[in-house]
């Protein structure tokens, strides 16, 4: 698949996944949010770049820290959630936050501008993961530092397997070989690419988190994250009989916490 055609249908998916976005089911996205900006050491005075940022779930409690001389940006690949993101700052206040279109293959910014560089729960769709990790540290300015948040071993666990079995078994053509996040689900593969891209070797902290789940909760989150790329592959009638052999497994092996490892990672550049 091009470059080209993968960016738009990522930018499609996040589209239509926008009304979800802040769905208590996917309680994912606020919980790595905080968390990394708060591992990144996010201070008031801080010029903070948020790469992949959704509706706001880091760039938003950035944007609270760094008040009030900070500055925030946001940047993601799709229009829906970027709206949403206006809409929450204004809500909360915040005037020194502000939502741009950009891909982080090309990010349309000065080298050595921000004192953190964010990127939560994306660097993962990138096909070449190097060269994007270098694009954002081109853009931390000395003494700056870079966050990375992504899925451990476990990616919402068991609902990744079931769901993706679940596809498999009335579409095997759309079931993916792997998972794009699983080529940095590990501290020495996230390094390697840290490596690769010539960064320094990042500090890798470790969490896992549960949360309690049902069968609709679940599909709440699939339609409301990159997993929904692959029901808006299907027709209607494909993706309702994933559904039901999702919901059937769900509720015969009595599944009703979701788990899930997160990596943060953390690289500084010398002043």
């Amino acid at each position: 698949m091009r470059d080209g055609t993968r960016a738009r249908l990522v930018r499609a998916t996040f589209n239509a996944a926008a009304e979800h976005f802040d769905d208590p089911q996917l309680f994912f996205w606020d919980h790595c949010g905080a968390r990394t900006v708060a591992l990144a050491g996010v201070a008031p005075g801080h010029r903070v770049l948020d790469v992949c940022c959704g509706t706001g779930a880091s760039a938003l409690p950035a944007a609270a820290r760094v008040a009030p001389v900070g500055s925030v940006v946001g940047i993601d690949i799709a229009d829906g959630p970027l709206a949403r993101a206006r809409v929450k700052a204004a809500r909360q206040g915040l005037t020194n936050v502000r939502f741009v279109r950009g891909e982080m293959t090309a990010l349309d910014q000065p080298d050595a501008t921000y004192d953190v560089v964010l990127c939560v729960l994306g660097l993962y769709f990138a096909v070449e993961l190097p060269a994007v990790v270098a694009e954002l540290w081109r853009v931390v300015r000395p003494g700056g530092t870079l966050a990375v948040t992504t899925w451990g071993a476990r990616a919402l666990e068991p609902g990744n397997a079931m769901y993706l079995d679940a596809v498999g078994a009335v579409r095997p053509d759309l079931r993916p070989a792997s998972i794009p996040w699983e080529r940095i689900n590990s501290p020495e593969k996230l390094a390697g690419v840290f490596a690769a891209a010539g960064l320094p070797a990042p500090a890798v902290e470790r969490e896992t988190v549960t949360r309690p789940t049902d069968p609709d909760a679940f599909w709440t989150v699939i339609l409301g994250s990159g997993y929904r790329l692959l029901v808006d592959a299907m027709d209607r009638i494909a993706a309702s009989r994933v559904r039901a052999a999702l919901r059937e497994r769900m509720t015969e092996e009595r599944v009703d916490r979701l788990t899930a490892d997160l990596l943060y990672a953390r690289a500084a550049k010398r002043a």
